[in-house]
Order: C-alpha cells, then sequence, then structure tokens
C-alpha cells in the first residue's frame, strides 16, 4: 500500500516540506483545533536566510540491511541497529527461531492500572520478546477488552496473561481461555449469563469479531455471494440465541458452590448447573445439540462448532496480515496463510505457524514496494519505532497515556469492542483499498501526533522517553553528513530524493546545529517513508 498510502500521507506532510515552508521548530495547531490541513510554519527568525548547502551523494542502500530492516518492521515494534545487525547475523530464520524461543516478558501483578498500561507499554519499547510483544499487541485488537468497563488492573490482567501465555500456542486453546477468562466474563456479560435468558453479547461477538466474521469467506479472504450478488451470512439471530443459551451457566469463582458469584478475577469462570440452558440447540453448519447437556459439554460443543468453521482459517489469516504486514494482502497470501492455520504442520489453528506463514511469505519479503502495500503505522507503532530507531530509554510513560488518549490509542482503553480501529476501514481517496489505521488519524489527529513526537525529540518530554539526539547535532554542521545519519537510522538508508531534497530545505533554513538536527529527525519522523510501514 506503499503508493497510495504516500500519496495520502505525503498531501498532509510533505506538501509544505517541498515549498520549503516549514521552519526548522515546526509550529502546529494543538490537537483540539479544528482544522483540516496542516498550517504553515512562520520562517525561522534569521535574516537573511542561509542558502541551502549542496547535497552531496547519498550512500548506496545496502539490500542486506533493508531487508533485515523490514523484517523487524513487520515482527517488532521497530528496527535498532543492534537488532539489525543480528538479522544480517543470524539470517531470518534463525532469527524468527530464537524469538519464538524467548521468555515472555513479565507483567507483575499489580493493583494499580497505569502501573499494569506502562508495564505493558515497557514491554513493548524494550523487552527482548519483540516478536510475542507484537503478538500479543495484535491479539489485543482482535480479542479486545477495555478498562472502560473493567476499570481496575485486576480485572485486566487476566486477559493480557491469556494473550501472552497463548501468543505463538494453537488458536483453540486461546479461544477456549480466552472465553471463560474473568476479564472477558465481565467485559462481553458472559460471567452469570443464566437461563432462561441468558445475555447474547459474547455469543454475537465471539463469532463477528473473534472467529468467523459476518459473512461466509472462501480460503482466500473473498466473500461468498449468492445468486443475487449478495453476501451470504455465516449466522443470523437465531444462531446468536441458541449459542448464547449454549454458552450460558458460568460464574466466577467465589464462595456459591451452585449459584452465580460476585465479580472474581482470581482464576476462570466455573459452570453452574442450574444456571444452564438444558434444551437442545442448533449451532452454526446445521450442528445440532441434544437437550440435556451440561454447561460443559455445551460450551465444548460451541468451541469445536466454531474452531472447526471454514471461515476460520481466512478470517484469522487476514487479521494477523493486516496486523503485521500489509492492509491488502492479496487473495493468495490471505490462502498460503490460511492454509497453514487450517492444516499446517503442527495442525489446525497453530498460531506459531501462521505467524511464521505472515511473516515468511513472499509478498511480505519483497523488498521492492507495490502500489498497494504496507500499512499506516498506528499511535503506538508510530511513536515506538521511532523511540527504538534513537535508542531511546523509557524513564516513566506515566503521563504520556494521556496524550495517547488524544490521538484515539490509549493502551487498555479501547473504545468498543471493535478496537480503537476497525481493521474494514478503507483508505482515504482509494476505493476498494482497506487503511484500518486512518481511522485515528483524521488531520486534527495528524497534527496531534506531529506535536506529540516533536515534543519528545525535543526534549520536552524527558521524563517520560528520554531521547539523546547529540549524534545528530555533532553532524549537523554538515547538511550531507546529517541527512545521511538520520536516512541511515530512521530508514536503512530509504530516503527518497523527493523527500532528502524537501527536508534539506528545511535544514539548511538556520545554521543552528541543534535546530538543524530536530528538524531532520523530525520531518523524517513524520514523513510518509516512516510513517507507512512497507
Amino acid at each position: 500500500m506503499q503508493g497510495a498510502l504516500c500519496r495520502t500521507w505525503a498531501a498532509i506532510c510533505l506538501m509544505s516540506l517541498a515549498a520549503g515552508s516549514w521552519a526548522a521548530t515546526p509550529t502546529l495547531k494543538p490537537a483540539s483545533a479544528p482544522t483540516s490541513t496542516l498550517p504553515t510554519a512562520p520562517k525561522p527568525a534569521q535574516v537573511p536566510a542561509p542558502a541551502q548547502p549542496p547535497l552531496g551523494v547519498q550512500p548506496a542502500v545496502d539490500p542486506a540491511t533493508v531487508a533485515a530492516a523490514r523484517l523487524l518492521e513487520h515482527a517488532t515494534f521497530g528496527p535498532t541497529a543492534a537488532d539489525i545487525a543480528k538479522v544480517k547475523t543470524l539470517g531470518q530464520a534463525a532469527w524468527l527461531a530464537q524469538q519464538f524461543d524467548l521468555p515472555a516478558s513479565a507483567l507483575p501483578a499489580t493493583e494499580d492500572l497505569n502501573v499494569l498500561r506502562a508495564n505493558w507499554f515497557n514491554n513493548m519499547a524494550a523487552g527482548q520478546d519483540q516478536l510475542r510483544q507484537r503478538m500479543i499487541f495484535a491479539l489485543s485488537q482482535l480479542f479486545v477488552v477495555s478498562a472502560d468497563k473493567n476499570p481496575y488492573a485486576s480485572e485486566m490482567q487476566p486477559w493480557l496473561h491469556t494473550l501472552s501465555a497463548n501468543a505463538f500456542g494453537n488458536f483453540n486453546t486461546l479461544l477456549r481461555e480466552m472465553t471463560l477468562n474473568p476479564s472477558m466474563g465481565k467485559y462481553l456479560d458472559l460471567a452469570n449469563s443464566k437461563a432462561p435468558a441468558p445475555n447474547e453479547n459474547y455469543a454475537r461477538e465471539v463469532m463477528q469479531l473473534f472467529t468467523i466474521g459476518p459473512v461466509l469467506l472462501n480460503l482466500d479472504g473473498s466473500v461468498q455471494t449468492d445468486r443475487n450478488g449478495d453476501p451470504i451470512p455465516s449466522y443470523d439471530q437465531a444462531r446468536i440465541a441458541d449459542i448464547s443459551r449454549a454458552l450460558s451457566g458460568w460464574t466466577y469463582p467465589g464462595t456459591s458452590t451452585t449459584g452465580a458469584n460476585w465479580e472474581k478475577f482470581s482464576g476462570p469462570l466455573q459452570p453452574r448447573e442450574r444456571l444452564h440452558d438444558k434444551g437442545s440447540k442448533t449451532l452454526l453448519l446445521g450442528t445440532v445439540l441434544p437437550a440435556g447437556q451440561t454447561a460443559v459439554q455445551d460450551l465444548d460443543a460451541v468451541m469445536e462448532n466454531l474452531f472447526n468453521h471454514p471461515n476460520l482459517p481466512p478470517f484469522i489469516a487476514t487479521r494477523l496480515i493486516r496486523a503485521f504486514t500489509t492492509s491488502n494482502p492479496s487473495p493468495a497470501y490471505i490462502e498460503r496463510v490460511a492454509g497453514v492455520f487450517a492444516s499446517g504442520p503442527a495442525g489446525r489453528g497453530d498460531l506459531k505457524a501462521t505467524l511464521a506463514a505472515v511473516l515468511t511469505d513472499p509478498e511480505a519479503r519483497q523488498d521492492t514496494a507495490g502500489a498497494s502495500r504496507g500499512k499506516l503505522k498506528d499511535p503506538v507503532l508510530h511513536t515506538l519505532s521511532l523511540f527504538r530507531a534513537l535508542d531511546a530509554t523509557v524513564v516513566n510513560p506515566g503521563n504520556a497515556f494521556w496524550e495517547y488518549s488524544q490521538l484515539g490509542q490509549k493502551l487498555l482503553n479501547a473504545p468498543s469492542v471493535f478496537n480503537f480501529y476497525s481493521p474494514m476501514t478503507g483508505l482515504p481517496g482509494a476505493p476498494g483499498l482497506f487503511g484500518p489505521e486512518f481511522q485515528v488519524y483524521a488531520p486534527a489527529l495528524a497534527v496531534a501526533r506531529a506535536n506529540f513526537l516533536y515534543r519528545f525529540l525535543s526534549g520536552e518530554y524527558k521524563g517520560m522517553v528520554a531521547i539523546n539526539i547529540a549524534p545528530y547535532v555533532s553532524a549537523a554542521g554538515d547538511v550531507t553528513a546529517l541527512l545521511n545519519l538520520v536516512d541511515a537510522r530512521l530508514l536503512q538508508g530509504r530516503m527518497s530524493p523527493a523527500a532528502r531534497s524537501a527536508i534539506a530545505g528545511s535544514v539548511g533554513a538556520t545554521t543552528d546545529k541543534t535546530q538543524r538536527a530536530l528538524t531532520a529527525l523530525y520531518l523524517t519522523a513524520i514523513s510518509a517513508e516512516f510513517s507507512v510501514q512497507k
């Protein structure tokens, strides 16, 4: 999606650059300003402005470095110089194997939601198990639970622990454990859902969002249609009702061994037969459950019914591809990954094998960008990839989460079960293409994100994240040397001539080395070439 995304983002970010209208210290409107375009910052105070020095030769791009960086862009929260060197030394397969074998970063028990949020953020920023952390992040946006309804750390930790423990396991186990997870039990009301009027929330969302989606799919992700060309629904209201009945009769751990217990998050939900609907139920694909089954028997049947549904492989394949590599995979890419999920060497539902297929597919590893390939980084991925590229140190991210909330992505606080942004969001101005992250990237949010990044680079937020720009200040006496350094660290030599020329124009507008360094880093960080994961 690089071409389409770059055109969209270039209209916002690089238009002013090309005209040389951004000053060395850009001044943008605050996020609350109802603006649809980026404002033009005033010219620097120096009069007259120094002439732009001629640019020297841009170093040749090293294909091995680019290949390593692209793998890390897909599999981590952003490449670092050290990780690029490691991938180049080990090779792709060995690096992935090493990542799969690493133990999970710890998430210590806490009663403070802000501490839990910060611990998770720290793991994403600096955890050695980057692949697991990226998978947890992806799965957290599939199996959504939110502190908007579960406001205490104890109500969110079981959910995060389940995602971490099952990140490279089998989807069947993940689905079962998430269904009985007390965090999910509260969020989607499965806990204490009982006959004769069980709650339908979990039954609806486990189909719509977690497993099969609302319409029937082919293995390549394409939608099955009827003779009139309309999509064929994968379930109806009757199936929601019957599955909610089949999943009735589960409660929190507690003192009552026969009835409902009040909210408690110390373990999975427990069955209570007198709360369970004992009638016959019809599941998906015409599967009929006989009357008189226990709560455990009916739950097992629902899990198997969903796990073996033909929609599950292409549905999960598409979600994981969009989370890791590209918003617009080809049908062939989806089908290859779905095939591994359906019947890979480790059996159906192996998430480790499926994720490896996502990351190693020829379409993902093709280093020459296609016009519709790539994905816009969301606020968390965008900022963390900048921090990691610059070897920043996360000091205390607590106050930053208010800023993330203004950007539409406060960790642990998804606004709905549909996540921070829908995976079905279209790419603005490009009918037929998807761009999920653009849902949190309206023009005002683009300005707010740019401001957010600049404050980190300038040291305004050094109490949250410390970034050392001294090497860039040292190089700033020579525009070419500065741009080569920024290009190497943030883009591994992939800065386009157009972006390079535009950024150089702004850098050359001042002789102040600190401002030159800030300008080069900032404008590169908000450019299409860094904002879009290719």
